[in-house]
Order: structure tokens, then sequence, then C-alpha cells
């Protein structure tokens, strides 16, 4: 089987293609025939002048699309320039997959009937325009018709200047033909090869990506083209033919062949898509001293002033684009350039039709829908090069009126901002309509009396906690060790997030910003090559959520929160615990048009520890934008945990009455023992047998600790034996206490401190 009968690359669909476009281009390029009409002088010196004139040298730059402009366009054209018009639509629409058979048919015969007498569509033509395609155009292709087709008539008017002997040796050779071709000058490369394809698919692959074209060549000329690279089309040419003696029909857009030549995909940057609506703020109130809304407003335009960017097509790749801007920016500094390329290539390639554009003037929020693609205009005054059509809102908003989540972002700087995050709110304020339900309206659950009764706390301190978390998002217990404070700060996370959405994170002393936040490390990009890619830590992973679910509530723990280097842990974020409504750009933006906010939908709820006294060195910066809570074992409500969880379990009390008098003889309240030391089965154990071992390896050590250095004999103070002989000495009311037997608790050697039974009373 035969490429002529299956296609190039094997492709059933380009059969159809390949031979209406190539009777297309001796109808266009050989002689002054019709694809349409045979037989008629349609392709004529005189109706290309007529579409030079009415559609090349009058473009319509109002809004509307391609074919609506047409009315005003082509009003006075003959009706052979308009079929000649039409002609041109399909040699543009034929080959691509990227637009669907059903629009191409649609779009070539809107224009034919604007024909006296409008003229039919072939059956044949009919058909390959509805199933047929031999390749995808990218995003731009099909956007960026009205360029396209002003190239095809400067091309068919260059091929009616030559000789008919040259035409003929055009239309037999394909170099020949790719060399009047180039004779046009212009950037539409895609088209370009689109139309080398058509005249000659039998030499030209249907390639249209440049990048592409050379990635393939380089891949495969090793093993099947048999001499040093050169032009690219021959190459490509002969290569595809000895892949095709040796293994038939290959596609090489199908495996294995793909996966021979394309390069790994780039995660970070996939490639733009309309099949998602997208909201965008362009900054126009100052474009070198000019506010350009109005004029927008008026002409159904934005723009880009793009000054010193050469002239580009829509269809550039972000790294020809990088290219460009490095050069035709060079006086600026990296950052600058690198702003210029992210707002220039998102302005080409990621605006679509149908997006939101919204800017700002004189304090007014203006708001619009892009209806057309993008182009390159050499502006008088360089303020607005880059033009796209936009069909504007007839009503404003005043700025102030903006919710806060979204003003926040208006204040970035940069010429385009990606607002998709608020396209619904975005969308119904353009059309005055009430803002869906946000993040500024989130809501936290009460307190329970089941959540109460098993954390043991009062319900009423509970509610305090949910109640500060209202006010201000951000909540730290203190306290010493064993009072519970990480356990309660996850039973309460889990109740405020109906326990789905809870992360925590131990901070300490070596914990930096990029574990916290994020930062470059070392990732493998295939290959056995290993660069660095930023990589997210916990916090920035739980923003995306909360960003991506604005209704539910996320909560982060930070257990240990001051054993961090704080200032060197939350750098930049900072500014946002106390301003949940601003914007600021991130150490590591890979995109400073991006400004970063945090998401009123996070709750952070941190864990000090006092027996450390590192709490001394929180700065008041960070005191300011927390809510403190203590948990002291002598206060509320530690100091009745302990008792409810005996009561609770079916144990007797005697453990809590043991802690009570611990806790008198300590006189540093940051010393003082929890209660969740005891509050574990095995301490429970029959014969006291827990009890006397967590006493031993646990609670004497803490002490030591405490009085390292100052004399203290910690056992005769604190010793299980000499708490207990104490509790012993203590009468009820009315009843004489037993008799002092001495050495038997308080050797003669222990030094009176005043810390004995006398404490407790």
């Amino acid at each position: 089987m035969s490429v002529d009968d299956v296609g190039v690359f094997g492709r059933p669909d380009a059969v159809a293609v390949e031979k209406i476009g190539r009777r297309l281009i001796e109808s266009a390029f050989g002689q002054d025939g019709s694809l349409l009409t045979p037989g008629q002088p349609i392709w004529t010196t005189d109706h290309l002048a007529e579409l030079q004139h009415h559609y090349v040298e009058r473009p319509n730059l109002g809004s509307g699309g391609l074919i609506e402009k047409l009315d005003e366009q082509l009003a006075t054209t003959s009706s052979g320039a308009v079929q000649l018009f039409a002609e041109l639509l399909i040699l543009n629409v034929l080959p691509i997959s990227n637009l669907g058979g059903q629009l191409k048919l649609q779009q070539v015969q809107s224009v034919l009937d604007r024909c006296d007498p409008p003229v039919e569509i072939p059956d044949e033509v009919k058909q390959a325009l509805l199933e047929g395609h031999a390749f995808h155009g990218g995003p731009a292709y099909g956007g960026n018709k009205p360029n396209q087709l002003a190239y095809l008539i400067a091309v068919a008017q260059h091929f009616k200047s030559l000789s008919e002997q040259r035409r003929v040796d055009a239309l037999i050779e394909p170099l020949i033909f790719r060399s009047e071709v180039d004779a046009v000058e212009s950037g539409q490369w895609a088209q370009r090869q689109a139309l080398l394809y058509l005249a000659f698919p039998d030499f030209f692959l249907p390639i249209v990506s440049r990048g592409q074209r050379r990635l393939i060549r380089d891949t495969f000329a090793p093993e099947y083209l048999g001499r040093p690279v050169g032009d690219v089309d021959e190459d490509l040419h002969l290569i595809y033919e000895a892949m095709v003696d040796q293994h038939g029909v290959v596609d090489l857009y199908k495996s294995p062949w793909l996966e021979m030549w394309q390069e790994p995909p780039v995660i970070v940057d996939p490639a733009p898509t309309d099949e998602v609506r997208h909201a965008w703020r362009v900054h126009g109130s100052n474009v070198k001293g000019q506010d350009m809304v109005p004029i927008w407003r008026k002409k159904g335009t934005v723009s880009l002033a793009a000054s010193l960017l050469r002239h580009v097509e829509p269809e550039v790749s972000k790294d020809e684009l990088k290219g460009f801007v490095e050069e035709d920016y060079r006086s600026s500094g990296y950052a600058q350039r690198q702003e210029k390329l992210d707002e220039f290539y998102a302005f080409l390639a990621r605006m679509h039709p149908e997006d939101l554009v919204v800017t700002v003037s004189q304090g007014q929020v203006y708001f619009g829908t892009i209806t057309g693609p993008p182009e390159f205009v050499k502006s008088s005054d360089q303020r607005s090069n880059l033009r796209r059509t936009v069909r504007w809102y007839s009503r404003s908003l005043p700025l102030a009126d903006l919710p806060a989540e979204v003003s926040a972002r208006f204040s970035a700087q940069g010429e385009v901002l990606d607002l998709t995050q608020h396209l619904d709110t975005l969308v119904a304020l353009a059309e005055h309509r009430q803002p869906p339900k946000g993040p500024a309206s989130l809501n936290l659950p009460d307190a329970t009396d089941e959540l109460a009764t098993r954390l043991n706390v009062p319900t009423e301190w509970l509610q305090e906690c949910v109640d500060l978390l209202r006010d201000r998002p951000q909540l730290i217990f203190y306290g010493p060790p064993g009072t519970g404070k990480t356990y309660i700060a996850q039973e309460l996370a889990r109740h405020l997030t109906t326990g789905a959405n809870v992360k925590i994170v131990q901070f300490h002393p070596a914990y930096t910003y990029e574990d916290f936040f994020e930062g470059y490390r070392p990732k493998e990009h295939g290959g056995g090559q290993v660069g660095f890619a930023l990589t997210p830590g916990p916090l920035r992973s739980l923003v995306d959520k909360a960003k991506d679910n604005p209704d539910a509530v996320y909560v982060l723990i930070i257990d240990e929160i001051n054993r961090g280097n704080l200032a060197k842990v939350f750098g930049e974020l900072y500014f946002l615990l106390e301003y949940r409504d601003s914007a600021i750009d991130l150490l590591y933006s890979a995109d400073n048009t991006e400004p970063f906010s945090l998401p009123k939908n996070i709750l952070i709820i941190g864990t000090m520890n006092t027996a450390d006294r590192s709490i001394a060195l929180v700065d008041g910066a960070m005191r300011r934008r927390f809510a403190f809570l203590p948990l002291h074992p002598s206060e509320s409500p530690t100091n009745g945990i302990l008792r409810k969880w005996l009561e609770a379990t079916n144990r007797p009390s005697e453990v809590a009455e043991l802690l009570e008098e611990l806790n008198s003889r300590i006189e540093d309240s940051d010393f003082k023992i929890g209660p969740s030391y005891f509050m574990r089965s095995a301490v429970h154990e029959a014969g006291n047998k827990g009890l006397e071992r967590v006493w031993r390896t646990a609670i004497l050590p803490l002490l030591e600790e405490h009085h390292y250095g100052d004399g203290t004999d910690v056992r005769s103070r604190y010793g299980l034996d000499v708490i207990r002989k104490a509790l012993q000495n203590k009468a009820p009311v009315g009843e004489t206490p037993p008799a002092d037997d001495g050495p038997a608790t308080t050797p003669p050697e222990a030094p009176d401190d005043g810390a004995g039974t006398a404490a407790a009373d």
C-alpha cells in the first residue's frame, strides 16, 4: 500500500485533503480557474486586486468574528471576488483538525451566500471539508485567519506576475514552487508550510511546527538520511521515503515513532488551551502617560504597548518569543525581560476569544469579552502594537465595590494578570449580578458538647477558641509539656474541617522558608539529567487546595512553632498573616506578574512549649498576628482535664490529686507537669507499676533538668513516695492528721525551701 492510497502518515482523512488541496493549488496558481466552478475565471488578477483593496488594505478592527466583518469589508466587492475569498478560506481551513468540519463548511458557505447568485459547494469538496484533516494547526493557526488570508492573497498575486512557463515549472518542481512562495515576505510560517504540503503532499510533510520539523529531522537523520543534514524540507522528504521503504507507511505522531523524537513534556509550561475560559486584568490607565482605556472602549480593542518588540506572529513559540524579547529588550534588566516575555506570551497564546478582560481607569472597573485573535499592528505612538478585539460591557463598577479578595489582586504590578481564580465573581459583577458566596463569608462551626466531652474541657472554653479563629485566623496554644496542646489543636482542626483538610508540620532550628513554603529542589528530568524545580512545601500545597475550594476550611497545624527561626521560615508571608486581603510578590515567584495572597479559608493553629524558654524569643510581629491561649496545669481548662478523664474512664482520682500536689511544689509555672503524662492506660496498670514507671522515667527527668545546677535534691522533693506522704498528711477538715514519721518522707538533709506540705495549703 503506497502513501498515495492512504495519505501521508497513513491517515485516511488526509487523502481527500491532499486531492482537493492539489486541485485548488492548480486552479489558483496555474491558471485563472476555480475549485468550486471549474472553467470559470475566478482566480484572476482583477479579483485578487479587489480583495487586496477591500479586504487587506481596509482591515476591520472592530468587534465581531471574521465572517461578520465581511458584511462591511466585502460590501462592494464583485461576486467573483467573493467566491475567490471563499476558495481562499477553503485553502486556509481545509487541512487542519483543530477546526470542526461542520464549522469549516458553515464558514465557507456563509461567504458563498454573499455571491449573486449563491455558489454551491461540490459534494467532493464538501466531504473533504466535513471529514478531512491532515494536521493540528496549533492554537494560533485558526485564530489568525485575517493575516493568513492576506498572505495567501499576496502569494497568489505573486504567482500571477510570473511567466506562464515559470508557473508550469513551479507546479511540477516542489523546490521551485517553494522558492516562489518564499518570494513573498511574511511571518505566516504555519500557513506557508500548509500551502507547500497541499501543493506537493508527496514531498512536503504535514508538519507546520518549525521546532518539530527540526527535531524530527535531527532524530532520524543518523539512521535514515545517509548524508549530512542540509535543507530541512529535503532532509525530511528523504528520511520519510527511507522509513516507508523499510517499515511501510508510518505516522511520526504515533507510537513508537512519536516517543523517539518528542521531547519530554514541560510540565511547568503546558500548551495553552481555549477549552477553559479565563479572566485577565490588562493595565491601561497609564501607558507611557496615556490612559488607553477610553480608546480601547471606543475602538473595541485591548492592547499592549510592546514598543520595542519586533513584528511577531501569534503562533510564535515561547522559546522563539523569548529570543526576540532577550534581543529587543536587551537594555532592560533580566527581571523586566522575564516579565515582558510572560505578558507578551499570555496576550498572544494564552488569551482566547470569550475570555473575560478587566481593566481600571479613573477609579472605575471596566469589563469586556475578547472576540478576536491577537494582531501585531505598528501603532504610530508605540502604545498599542499588540491588539485584540473586545466587546466591552456598557456599564462599569467602582473599584471600591470589588470584593476584598479580588481588589487585592488588582494592586499587583505588571501589564497582564491572570484572574481566572475569580472568574465567576468577575462575570457576575460584569453582568451586575450578585457574586457567588466566597471565602469572605466562610462560617466555622460552633464548638459542641460532644467535642468538649471528648477533650475533657469546658464547652465555653472551646467556643472561645472558635470565636478567636473567626476574628483572626491564627491561634497559638502555649504552655508546658503534657498539657494537650497538640492533641487539642488536632481535634479542633478536625472539627472545623470535618476531618479532611488538616496538615501538620513541626518546626525545628534547621527548618527554612524552602521547607515550609516553596524552594528549588533537585529533580530528574529524564535521561539521567538532574536539574532544579520549584517544589511546594506544606503551606503552598495547602494554599493551592484552599484556592481551588474556597468554600471549605483548611487548617495548618504548626507544632513547636517557637523552635523555628520564624522570620526566616515565614519570610514575606509575615505580612499576609495580618493582611489576608492583600497580595505580595513571592521570593521564588516564577512569574512576577502573579502576586500571592493567603486565602481566608486557611486557619493556622500553632503550639508553643514554654518549658524551653524559646517563647521569649518570639518577636512582636508574630505576637501581633496570632491570638494566644494558655494551657497551664494550674489554670482552666487544663487543671480539670485529668479529673474528667479519670472519671470518664472509671478510674480513681488519686492520680489527679498526686499531680496537683506535685505542681503545688513547682514554683515556675512553665515547668509544672501537664496531665497528658497520666492519660494513658499503661500508667494505670495493677499495682501502680505504670504510675511509678512514668514518674521515674518522665516526670523526674523533666524536673532534674529544671533544677540543674541549683542544688535541689529532686527525688527528695518530688519523688512519688514523697508526694503520696504529703497527701496522707493532709487531713480533711475535722480530722486529726496522722503522726509524722519523719525521715521516711523528709530526709534531714533535704533543704527547707518552703515547698513542702506548707506550700500546698
